[in-house]
């Protein structure tokens, strides 16, 4: 009897939740996995979710020289899945070099060749003849091992390979940042995903799309000439066998110091010569594994506790440019203290952290690592978080980008916002991301956040980073910061080493908050739209702001009185449910206002009437320059800054980044975005134009020169 009692509640409790999202579409594989209860309705792991794991006992050497990888691998897969396994999909990321293999992006004609070179493949001790297309097919980044019997429920599966590759010349999240210098990520043959809602994860990498990987161990040797220090995704296991005695000391002193200890400064390196040249790491409940490695490196390390335990936090940079990176380490040591104490609140959860300088733009993130372009603060904040997601948290990156990077993207702002920058030079939650969506909103690259992410490149950016980010300011703004991160930090719990989906995410907000937040989800992750807000009228002190667009967004009022004191009145974006259109908003002292400006850091579909007086009638009596317009070649980043007038107001556009904004006179060819974020300047000097571009947002000043 209570067996059927609570069978009748479960099927209860489904149907009401499958009502609750009437208005969302739910695709079949998200129904199937409530179904079998691998998934449940109020966002928390069902009573019959699983996941595979692995664990990897790899031995690998680099010969810098040629930079030829060769490595061996015994791999013990487990199947926790309900489901008999007729056969092992395989990664082999470094086939995207293979020659025909299809790529999202241009290589170095050096890198493309036969790509991974494997021999010796043993399943369960028995060899495997490579050859043989009935037993093993090798498509595109995949390789499919088909089993002689298939590997039954519950039940594990042994394989060993040995393999060779080269360090690619083409630096994309992994590659030679020097002859000496790499960072070596997508390496090693990689059991793929095998998971309750799309069984095989069979997506080839392209380059685009990133992580979705298994639960794993990592036992790791690597080894390299002696004068190579090797940074790795994990604990070293080995330090005083392979550190010079020197050197040891440091590294034992920084694991204990909350200052910044130089472990390998540029009087070691001229003579660095180590005791053994094979390092050995381990790292536990983990996603992947990466390392960096270089003969002219220098590094510093400082230690952090988190939790009751210490956690180590390096960098490591060119020798040659260390002046550069006096600061990076204490960043990253921020950064973490913030990220577990304050937001998300969640303790860092493991036992170290590597900043490695290897990229020439951007940043990657990696377990316990990042592989980022310079010391930028912004960088290494943004690629620290990634340990959250997709790390510990292991969202699928590969379909739903936006659930890592669009959190990376905008816990990056919130951190930097509230503990890194000084009180006032920032503008709302919203600022840095209102420019990025105004520049793609209402375009056809405008896709719905929910959308699976084979996008092309040209909107990538925007909806796995941008995009998502502000609907994430929109719940913080929404629910506020006690609220959200309640949520949040419940959300990462229940999913911290598992594999949630967008629904997961939904419902979990929903059931920690207790609101109905469907006028979020249906308008911003389902619907194709943009926001659009204005002004309707301003009489007798009474403010009329209309809603023409589709998505909602808050009202912000800031309102500017004769004797320059300043007001802000605001309405949550919830305003406008139960189809309502107008809001009007009491603002008082009326007769004194000089300027009202209506959600002037918030993306809107034409800003424009979002200002009294209007744009028309402040740029009225204003003469933009013809030194002003034209195009400006960025020396900085490969981007190409265009001036131009329309409708009579000056705009800014750069179409490599999908950002554009409407600038308003500061001074003599002087000019800022409407919203203060951004700052223009013009220069002419010995018959040369050039700019100069402050993007106070990122904290990035871009230089360039007229074409």
């Amino acid at each position: 009897m209570k067996k059927s009692i609570l069978i009748f509640l479960l099927v209860g409790m489904y149907v009401a939740s499958i009502a609750q999202q009437s208005e969302l579409f739910v695709p079949k594989e998200i129904k199937q996995a409530y179904k079998k209860g691998t998934r449940s309705v109020d966002g928390k792991p069902g009573v019959n979710y699983w996941q595979n794991t692995v664990d990897y006992k790899i031995k690998a050497s680099v010969d810098p020289s040629t930079r030829l990888i060769s490595g061996s691998e015994s791999v013990t897969y487990v199947n926790n899945s309900p489901d008999n396994l007729n056969a092992l999909v395989i990664r082999l990321y470094n086939d995207v070099f293979k020659k025909g293999n299809a790529r999202g992006m241009a290589v170095n004609p050096k890198d493309i060749g036969d790509g991974v070179e494997l021999s010796n493949l043993k399943v369960n001790g028995n060899s495997v003849d490579l050859s043989n297309n009935q037993m093993v097919n090798r498509s595109g980044t995949n390789m499919v091992i088909r089993l002689p019997q298939p590997l039954a429920s519950g039940e594990k599966i042994s394989f060993s390979v040995d393999w060779k590759q080269y360090v690619p010349l083409t630096v994309r999240r992994t590659g030679a940042r020097d002859s000496t210098s790499f960072f070596v990520a997508y390496w090693y043959p990689q059991v793929s995903v095998y998971d309750d809602v799309f069984g095989w994860d069979n997506i080839n990498y392209t380059f685009e799309t990133e992580f979705y990987n298994n639960l794993a161990n990592f036992d790791v040797q690597i080894t390299a000439p002696d004068n190579f220090i090797i940074w790795g995704s994990g604990e070293l296991q080995n330090a005083s066998d392979v550190m010079p005695t020197q050197i040891y000391k440091k590294y034992e002193q920084a694991k204990k110091s909350s200052d910044v200890v130089h472990v390998v400064d540029g009087n070691d390196i001229k003579t660095l010569k180590l005791k053994s040249n094979t390092w050995h790491f381990k790292s536990t409940e983990v996603s992947d594994y990466s390392f960096g490695m270089s003969n002219h490196y220098q590094w510093d390390a400082t230690s952090l506790q988190v939790d009751g335990r210490p956690v180590l936090i390096s960098s490591a940079f060119p020798t040659e440019e260390a002046e550069n990176y006096t600061k990076l380490t204490a960043v990253q040591q921020k950064a973490m203290k913030h990220f577990s104490e304050d937001a998300p609140g969640i303790p860092y959860p493991y036992p170290a952290f590597t900043t490695f300088i290897g990229l020439f733009g951007g940043g990657m993130e990696s377990p316990m690592m990042a592989n980022n372009d310079g010391p930028g603060e912004g960088v290494a904040i943004h690629e620290m978080y990634h340990t959250y997601f997709p790390m510990y948290v292991r969202v699928n990156e590969r379909r739903w980008a936006w659930m890592d990077e669009g959190w990376a993207d905008f816990m990056t702002s919130l951190v930097s916002m509230k503990y890194f920058s000084e009180p006032g030079t920032t503008g709302s939650i919203f600022s840095n991301f209102k420019m990025g969506v105004d520049g793609f909103s209402g375009g056809i690259g405008d896709l719905p956040v929910i959308t699976s992410s084979q996008y092309t490149a040209e909107n990538y950016g925007y909806q796995s980073y941008t995009l998502p980010a502000f609907t994430y300011a929109l719940l913080y703004d929404y629910l506020g910061e006690e609220l959200f991160l309640k949520c949040y930090q419940e959300y990462i719990r229940r999913w911290a080493k598992k594999s949630p989906t967008p629904y997961d995410y939904f419902n979990t907000f929903e059931n920690v908050s207790g609101k109905d937040l469907s006028w979020l989800w249906k308008s911003w992750y389902f619907e194709l739209g943009y926001a659009d807000i204005a002004i309707k009228s301003f009489e007798k002190g009474t403010l009329t702001v209309e809603k023409k667009g589709i998505k909602p967004v808050p009202v912000v009022v800031s309102v500017e009185f004769k004797n320059g004191e300043k007001k802000e009145f605001s309405e949550k974006a919830t305003v406008f449910n139960d189809g309502k259109k107008m809001v009007s908003i009491k603002i008082p002292d009326y007769k004194n206002v000089t300027s009202i400006a209506v959600n002037n850091d918030l993306p809107d579909g034409n800003i424009r009437d979002n200002y009294f007086p209007s744009l028309e009638q402040i740029y009225k009596n204003v003469q933009v320059p013809e030194v002003v317009l034209g195009s400006f070649k960025g020396n900085e980043y490969p981007v190409n800054v265009q001036l131009y007038m329309e409708e009579g107001v000056l705009m800014m556009k750069i179409p490599e980044a999908g950002m554009e904004a409407i600038l308003k006179p500061k001074g003599e060819n002087h000019y800022e975005s409407l919203d203060g974020s951004l700052d223009f300047q013009v220069f002419k000097e010995n018959g040369a134009t050039t700019m100069e571009l402050q993007l106070k947002m990122y904290g990035i000043t871009l230089t360039g020169s007229k074409q």
